[in-house]
Formats: structure tokens, sequence, C-alpha cells
């Protein structure tokens, strides 16, 4: 019984690491930007407001991908496992389109549905349109750690969550601060694509590992 709590709660804390790091960042950023102006603020508070909407379906995909790629893991099914990951990224890529053509196209009326100051559509229409192109690289940097967490490796899994959170968004936001306000909102895409590609060298590793025999 003790076993079993051990391997649920060692597999299962890069979940835990990933809501706690949430919070951890959320107030990094908020921290940074009340440095410029309140309106900046708010404009980061909006945003994360509209990410719920778009993301829950892939947050929700996270969730279910988990135990069909353990299971098929465990049978050796390591085809299946590929077929499964490079499915749900695709459809996770199809529905954040209409992610990014809200904030691409639609900034001004995404911000209206809660705010009409003047200060808060001057910062956050350009920064909506940065942050949206964060959206499809976040699908492998989001699904990249669920699969290694899938297939018992939490360490690679817990590693990707720091590396986005932590190693990334809050270290070049605060050095892009440094330039201008205006530059800050970079940070979003440049720590998805960073974290992104470091998934998939891990994940391509992987792959050669299943097929030289190797677990």
């Amino acid at each position: 019984m003790k076993k079993c709590a051990k391997w649920i709660y060692l597999l299962g804390y890069p979940s835990i690491l990933m809501q706690m790091l949430y919070t951890v960042y959320i107030i990094a950023l908020n921290m940074i930007l009340a440095g410029f102006s309140d309106a900046a603020v708010t404009v980061l508070g909006l945003y994360y407001k509209m990410q719920t909407f778009f993301f829950i379906p892939l947050l929700g995909l996270q969730t279910c991908i988990v135990p069909v790629l353990s299971y098929n893991y465990a049978a050796k099914k390591y085809k299946r496992c590929q077929t499964i990951l490079n499915e749900s990224v695709l459809f996770s890529m199809l529905f954040m389109l209409i992610g990014v053509f809200c904030f691409e196209l639609l900034p001004g009326t995404l911000l209206g549905l809660f705010s009409h100051d003047p200060a808060v559509f001057s910062i956050g229409i350009p920064a909506f349109r940065i942050i949206g192109l964060s959206f499809l690289p976040a699908v492998v940097s989001l699904l990249s750690p669920v699969f290694f967490q899938a297939i018992g490796n939490a360490r690679i899994s817990a590693l990707l969550s720091l590396i986005r959170q932590l190693g990334c968004l809050i270290p070049i936001f605060f050095v892009l601060s440094k330039i201008g306000l205006s530059y800050t909102w970079i940070a979003f895409p440049a720590s998805e694509i960073i974290t992104g590609a470091i998934g998939i060298s891990l994940y391509l590793r992987q792959i050669r590992q299943w097929a030289g025999g190797v677990d």
C-alpha cells in the first residue's frame, strides 16, 4: 500500500508542481508590471481570463490522455503512444487556431468585454496580438510534460514545467521589462517556443530509445 502511494505521488507531483508554479509566476509578472502602471496589471489579468476559455480543451485533453498513454506504454504499444500524442497535438492546435484568430484580429473586442479604459486598450491590443502568437507552441510545451508523466518519467515532466514557467517566462519577462513595457509580452511566445523545442527533442530521444528496445 505504501509503495503504491509512493508511486502515485511520484507520478503525480509534476501536475502538483504545475499548479504551484502558476501562482508563483502570476505573482512575479504582476510585480514586474506594477512598476509600469495599473493598466498593465489589468491587461495581464484580462489575458488570463480570456486564456482560460481557449485553454480549457487543452487542459482537459491533458487529463484524458494520461491514462490512455500509460496503459499503452505498459502494454509496450509504443507506436500507439506516438499516435495518441501526435493526434492530441494536432487536435489541440486546430482548436487553438480559434484563439490565435481572436487574439490577432479581435483584441479590442475581447478587452471591451471587461474594460473600457483607454489605457487598457492602448496597452492590451498590441499585447494580445503578441501573446496570441504563443498559443500554437503552447500546445507542445503543455502536452510534452504530460507525455513524460504518463510514461513514468516524472523528472523530465517536472523539468519541462520548471523550464516553461520559472526558467523561461519570468527571466525573459524581467529582462525585456528593462527595455520597455511593449517588449515584455514577447516573453510569452518566446518561453513556449523554447520549452516546446526542448520537449520535442526529448520526445524524439524517447522515440529513438523505444526503437532501440529501451523502455
